[in-house]
């Protein structure tokens, strides 16, 4: 078991780091920054999102988040406004202008997904997206009873 743990311990290191060199060059190719990328990718589903939610989400303080926004801002992205049912609040909006990039922000990051299992054996690819689900899993899980 202190083999296979090591191992693993080996693996998520790796995989981490790969993982983040992955996401720094897709990011570059958008013209964002890795911060900005996850930042943007947490619109997938929504058109608006609190400073809370944003803060949350990425695991950082709302003072790093409101450097993150202004960039954004600045790229026409992202516009915040008061929250009007409580005004002490912060809702960050996707702009017109983000609607279509995010669009072909994801495809693009689908796409070179789809190239990284076109480098695992065909017959190997639902099982390794299962084993992932499952480490994914019990490092939340882990994660919940640890913090």
């Amino acid at each position: 078991m202190n083999n296979l743990a090591a191992e693993m311990a080996d693996l998520t290191c790796k995989l981490a780091r790969t993982c983040n060199e992955k996401e720094n060059y897709f990011a570059s190719m958008f013209n964002l920054t890795p911060a900005e990328f996850k930042c943007l990718k947490l619109f997938e589903d929504t058109q608006s999102l609190s400073i809370k939610e944003i803060a949350g989400a990425m695991n950082l303080t709302p003072g790093r988040i409101t450097h993150i926004l202004t960039s954004l801002e600045n790229k026409n992205f992202v516009e915040r406004k008061i929250d009007m049912t409580d005004k002490r609040n912060i809702i960050v909006h996707l702009t017109n202008k983000s609607g279509p990039f995010i669009k072909n922000l994801n495809e693009s990051h689908i796409k070179i997904h789809k190239e990284i299992l076109e480098n695992i054996d065909e017959d190997k690819r639902e099982y390794v997206i299962g084993a992932l689900g499952d480490i994914y899993a019990a490092l939340k899980t882990w994660g919940e009873n640890k913090f």
